[in-house]
């Protein structure tokens, strides 16, 4: 049974990065609003965010799609910014999908609930928006949906709504982001007596937003299977649902190159007695998403092949390979990180943890450099590959990305 937080069992093990020197001032934005490498093809992104953190302070890197740094500390939680009216936390996100308004987005979770958007070039901070209208709404992701709306999932639900407009919680809040304003929500089904839907990662697919759910008890004592819904941004509500059966803590759901395909891994029951996932009901599953819904193709039997949960955070490095990772078993064993075949369920093991929950978030860039990047706080840098041509993910050297304060990677967003 779940019985609390992946958070706060990695919060549990001895930081990485404590003690270290006050934060300098902010290295600023990049100047070229093009994330340093203004040949890149205009369908690409301009670069990824990197949130550095030990989980009592939070520093923002901005480097390019191949991890290379160009502003080592574009905010931290303990720098003084113009218009940063609410500093920044130790428990920091940013959005897994790259805003399209060129924006960066800061997601300030539990404790604060609070977005922040800020300017690329200048650093310079736009607007900040509480989340929370009177309780810990946990904001968990952001995407734009048009050059006006947002919608931000928002973990945490109210026991006790009423007090305040839009404090019910477990929901997809709309933003307005020409007045950075609430102007409504989208209300989360769960059927289930003693769950909450708990939504988290979303993901643009056609005309859909796609919203993973977590379906846990308020207290984490219990979890439901596997599900994420298609929201319609124009109708402002549910449009579709699908049920993964028989697997337990699904994660955000990634869309290959083509979009013709999804996938998403499904971490487990995890149990805080024995710090361990069940392999039985963990494995990664690959939809075809020119249906709606979603139309399951297969499981890869990836967590029974590696007798080991499989990590939430994945991501494709070309159309038919995924890179994913695995925990180790227990609070002893390490994680892993490995590249799947989709066709074929063949794993090739890429790299190992000394320690658990090292790793991190993980980003590819399939046809705008083909590098894909792992945030391991273990080492303090980023893990590279080089996709090749037939699919193989040759490794590149490690790169330190938080070269002002020191603080160790652990999410990874797109600009």
């Amino acid at each position: 049974m779940v019985k609390l937080s992946l958070f706060a069992v990695a919060a549990s093990i001895p930081l990485l990065g404590c003690n270290v020197e006050p934060p300098p001032r902010s290295t600023g934005g990049v100047p070229d609003g093009r994330g340093g490498d203004p040949g890149a093809p205009r369908a690409c992104e301009r670069g990824v965010a990197i949130v550095t953190s030990d989980y009592q302070s939070t520093n923002i890197v901005v480097s390019r799609l191949d991890g290379t740094t160009l502003s080592p500390s574009f905010v931290s939680s303990g720098a003084a910014k113009p218009g940063l009216s609410l500093a920044l936390s130790g428990d920091v996100d940013v959005p897994a999908t790259a805003p399209p308004s060129g924006r960066v987005v800061l997601i300030d979770r539990y404790g604060t609930n609070v977005l922040t958007w800020m300017d690329l070039e200048t650093a310079e901070v736009i607007a900040q928006l509480p989340v929370g209208q009177g309780f810990e709404s946990n904001p968990h992701d952001y995407i734009e949906v048009d050059a006006d709306r947002a919608l931000v999932s928002r973990f945490g639900s109210n026991p006790t709504p009423g007090a305040e407009p839009f404090d019910e919680g477990g929901d997809l809040l709309v933003l307005d982001t020409a007045k950075y304003s609430i102007e409504g929500r989208i209300a989360l089904p769960e059927e289930r007596a003693g769950l909450l839907p708990r939504p988290s990662g979303m993901t643009r697919v056609a005309d859909d937003v796609v919203v993973s759910l977590g379906r846990l008890a308020a207290d984490f004592s219990d979890v439901g299977e596997g599900r994420f819904v298609g929201v319609s941004p124009e109708q402002r509500a549910v449009a579709w649902t699908v049920d993964i059966q028989g697997l337990h803590g699904c994660g955000r759901v990634a869309v290959s190159p083509s979009g013709e395909r999804l996938a998403v891994a499904c971490s487990s029951r995890f149990d805080a007695d024995t710090m361990s996932f069940d392999p039985a009901t963990s494995d990664i599953v690959i939809y075809d998403a020119r249906s709606a819904p979603p139309r399951e193709l297969k499981r890869l039997g990836v967590a029974r092949a590696l007798d080991a949960g499989v990590q939430r955070s994945l991501a494709f490095a070309s159309e038919d390979v995924l890179l994913a990772m695995a925990y180790g078993g227990n609070a002893s064993a390490g994680d892993s990180v490995f590249s799947v075949n989709v066709a074929t369920g063949d794993v090739t093991p890429l790299g190992e943890a000394a320690q658990p929950f090292a790793f991190g978030g993980v980003h590819c860039s399939p046809g705008c450099g083909d590098v894909c990047l792992l945030s391991d706080a273990e080492r303090s840098t980023l893990r590279r590959w080089k996709v090749t041509a037939n699919g193989a993910l040759d490794p590149l050297e490690d790169v330190t990305v938080d070269t002002a304060i020191g603080l160790p990677p652990r999410s990874i967003g797109g600009l």
